[in-house]
């Protein structure tokens, strides 16, 4: 396993090379930044998977990469196939944490606080938008709910709520990352669109591993 500070320094100066790249429209400095920063995460998580959860953790830290890469490319076809990956992502994230509440009844206003939220948002982000895109980003929508269900059903489980709590975090910051990446893709125009997005994507994401690493899985039952 490698240490933990060595891990996080790495991951900062990655994602801090790729939102410099974002910002200065450097696609060479962004295209190897990019990428670099997600492999990290596996550093930041801290070994191979040994049961259920670490495996559905791990897949999800995998397609999230195969996502990125695949959004390197130009074209609408290159944000269906991100969306489509991003989507199993959300699912693997929100299945391993979805065991971890007594019943998970907090899913419950999970599901219905970013339904509601997820709602709102494609309903304007359908607005000019291509009806080929819209049924590609309201399955990528369905997928951050089932994300958002799973980790916040940790709140009330047997894990301990300082880590349900970092676990809420990232979800949060991942899930507003992903529902406004259709709009900044989009939204070329805007030089802070991209980096905003970033910068919450991998500070989700890195708050995600680090309670995976710091044990809350560990009270996880697998199904």
């Amino acid at each position: 396993m490698a240490p933990l500070g060595l891990s996080l320094i790495l991951y900062a100066a990655a994602v801090a090379g790729a939102l410099a790249g974002a910002l200065a429209r450097k696609q060479l400095v962004f295209c190897i930044g990019k990428p670099i920063a997600t492999v990290l995460l596996f550093a930041v998580l801290g070994g191979m998977p040994t049961d259920l959860f670490g495996y559905l953790v791990f897949n999800g830290i995998v397609l999230s990469l195969a996502a990125d890469i695949t959004l390197l490319a130009e074209g609408n076809e290159a944000l269906v196939v991100g969306l489509g990956l991003f989507l199993v992502a959300h699912l693997c994230y929100g299945l391993a944490f979805l065991g971890a509440g007594p019943g998970g009844w907090l899913a419950v206003p999970g599901l219905a606080v970013f339904g509601a939220c997820s709602a709102w948002l494609v309903r304007h982000q359908w607005r000019g938008m291509e009806p080929g895109l819209r049924a590609p980003v309201g399955a990528h929508a369905l997928g951050l709910i089932v994300m958002m269900a799973g980790v916040f059903s940790t709140l009330a489980g047997r894990a301990l709520l300082e880590l349900a709590a970092v676990a809420a975090v990232g979800a949060t910051l991942l899930y507003f990352s992903q529902a406004l990446l259709p709009w900044a893709r989009l939204r070329r125009s805007s030089v802070w669109a991209q980096p905003v997005t970033l910068a919450l994507y991998w500070g989700g994401q890195v708050c995600l591993m680090l309670a995976v690493r710091w044990g809350i899985g560990v009270e996880v039952v697998p199904w």
